[in-house]
């Protein structure tokens, strides 16, 4: 096993060894330097920590030193002897962390400080060129980019388009493609799809090309076709019903359905 010193947690302190005094009553080396310093080395510490588990996990199952503790598989070591810390599940997820880094140059993996930001670069760890091209764009942005950050890159470099179940295919009849007509909207002139039931029978939700969803009123799209009657017939409504309703709405929400009657 790894023989492993931590250093006192009831007494923190900073690289300098000063020691920090968490009581409100002294000021004497409570300042924003000392305070900030140390609020720094400790994350570093706990994400240098969650690496070093990587590497003792993985010492544990190449030498099979689970086996020396009565286990008869790694898996079942990680259910009982790591339950509280996320189990069998938790520790795939590391291991699947560590792939990704070390597929990753040399130059490229500083930019990944803790496992829980490489979920999205996974999928690209078979592709190493799209990988290191996600792992260089998020770090154009910022030095240490955010899971969110490396997310986005990911969509760039290999876009998901997002499949439609047969059955959302059946209940909804959707997929459109629409164009934003209102000169008032600030999306005016842009193009997107239905692909999701309408919460009402004045509005949609639109998704764009750059992925954002919008419920956009009926009076601000153009080009939309029959198929979406047949969507208000399946949430039981029915073009009549809906022709009544939009007479005793306002403009601005109400919407004349004569252009369906007309297609």
């Amino acid at each position: 096993m790894v023989n492993q010193t931590i250093s006192n947690l009831l007494t923190p302190c900073t690289e300098d060894n000063t020691v920090i005094d968490y009581n409100p009553g002294t000021t004497s080396l409570l300042d924003y330097g000392v305070v900030n310093t140390s609020i720094h080395e400790t994350f570093t510490a706990i994400d240098r920590f969650e690496w070093q588990a990587i590497d003792e996990l993985r010492l544990m199952l190449d030498n099979h030193y689970y086996q020396d503790g009565g286990h008869l598989s790694f898996e079942d070591y990680c259910e009982k002897e790591l339950t509280k810390h996320g189990g069998y599940r938790r520790v795939k997820d590391l291991f699947a962390a560590k792939q990704v880094v070390d597929t990753l140059p040399e130059e490229l993996r500083a930019h990944i400080t803790k496992p829980s930001q490489t979920r999205s670069l996974l999928r690209l760890v078979k592709t190493p060129d799209k990988l290191h091209e996600a792992v260089a764009i998020a770090a154009q942005e910022k030095p240490f980019p955010t899971a969110g950050d490396f997310a986005k890159a990911v969509q760039l470099v290999a876009p998901r388009t997002k499949r439609i179940t047969k059955n959302e295919k059946s209940q909804t009849q959707l997929c459109k493609s629409v164009r934003i007509s209102s000169q008032s909207h600030p999306r005016y002139g842009q193009e997107g799809v239905i692909e999701a039931d309408s919460p009402n029978s004045s509005q949609q939700i639109v998704t764009f090309t750059d992925g954002e969803r919008l419920l956009v009123n009926n009076t601000d799209l153009a080009h939309l076709k029959m198929p979406q009657l047949r969507h208000f017939q399946v949430s039981g409504l029915t073009p009549k019903n809906i022709l009544k309703r939009s007479q005793h709405s306002s403009n601005n929400t109400s919407m004349s359905w004569s252009a369906y009657s007309r297609n």
